[in-house]
């Protein structure tokens, strides 16, 4: 079944089933060469922050050996210090700028978003480590990490593999039709890296198991639940999660706003999710507002100052200890 039309947007059954279902595979939409700028920054990262750690004397060697598929998994066998350097988003190279605002995610985020669309550069890096403490990410709606605001609309999330996504190297889960209902009370879990939603509170449904091919993506409302379980393998399954919305919705992007948008105040919050930095990526009616420049994306994202999201689950967290989505 073909689920990209001609003008490079979802096809209407497609659209149809992501809405109806709250997730939709959508397979072959990169090639090996389109994601490989993006896997040789990682590589260069690695590489980089691997040299700093034996010259410090918390790893004993590089293992500059491996490749991108393991050798995260043998520096995280002496040390979890590269891995929690580089987790979510901290790499803001020109590639991975350039895979955010690729026409092809912009396309599909145009199904759902319309003409006008933020993306949020809370992106996520997601090396999910054979054995790692952190690797099983619990059962979570991502509208949980967000300002309640925001709760009925639509922020658009393309999680995107940069190796096969198999089953047994831990690819992501849903609950199908679970995001018709409303936000899942969430807590802080044990680990103090994630939210989860207690067993008590799982939206009933059949768990669904989501394996994705490198170069396709797995697309999520931000209602739909989703987990990852234990990579039961030796390799590293490399994710990104992208994120991508209306520009009517709350945003810190510095744009123009227009009639009908959302704008800050009293009810409404300064963005979905205020502790890191919005740009606009996509537009008819603001055209020289868009980011185009990698260097614009990085000085956005360092100059940004960090705000809070609501205290919606009666705790907050401190930077460097946020959970993450």
């Amino acid at each position: 079944m073909h689920t990209i039309a001609a003008d490079g947007r979802l096809t209407r059954d497609a659209a149809e089933t992501f809405t109806r279902e709250g997730y939709l595979i959508v397979e072959d939409l990169f090639t090996d060469a389109d994601l490989q700028p993006v896997i040789d920054e990682i590589i260069d990262e690695v590489d980089r922050r691997a040299g700093e750690l034996v010259k410090s004397g918390d790893l004993s060697q590089s293992y500059a050996e491996y490749g991108f598929e393991h050798r995260l998994a043998h520096i995280s066998a002496e040390t979890d210090k590269l891995a929690r350097a580089i987790w979510n988003g901290i790499l803001d190279g020109p590639a991975v700028f350039h895979l955010i605002t690729h026409p092809r995610l912009l396309d599909l985020a145009a199904t759902f978003c319309g003409d006008e669309i933020i993306a949020s550069s809370v992106y996520r890096l997601r090396p999910k480590i054979p054995g790692y403490a952190y690797g099983a990410v619990p059962w979570h709606q991502d509208s949980g990490y967000l300002e309640p605001f925001c709760d009925d609309a639509l922020i658009l999330t393309v999680w995107l593999p940069l190796v096969d996504a198999t089953r047994e190297r831990g690819c992501l889960w849903v609950i199908p039709r679970a995001h018709r209902g409303g936000v899942a009370p969430h807590r802080v879990h044990a680990t103090k890296s994630y939210l989860e939603i207690p067993d008590e509170d799982l939206p009933p449904g059949e768990w669904t198991c989501c394996p994705v091919r490198k170069g396709g993506v797995l697309l999520l409302t931000n209602r739909c639940p989703h987990a990852s379980f234990d990579n039961e393998t030796d390799i590293v399954r490399w994710s990104m999660d992208l994120r991508y919305q209306s520009a009517a919705l709350p945003t810190n992007a510095p744009i123009t706003r227009l009639p009908g948008d959302a704008v800050p105040g009293d009810t409404v919050p300064i963005a979905c999710y205020p502790p890191e930095a919005d740009f606009l990526v996509r537009s008819r009616l603001r055209p020289d507002e868009v980011v185009r420049d990698p260097a614009e994306f990085q000085r956005l994202r360092r100059e940004h100052e960090q705000r809070p999201v609501s205290d919606r689950w009666g705790k907050w967290w401190e930077r460097g200890q946020t959970p993450q989505k």
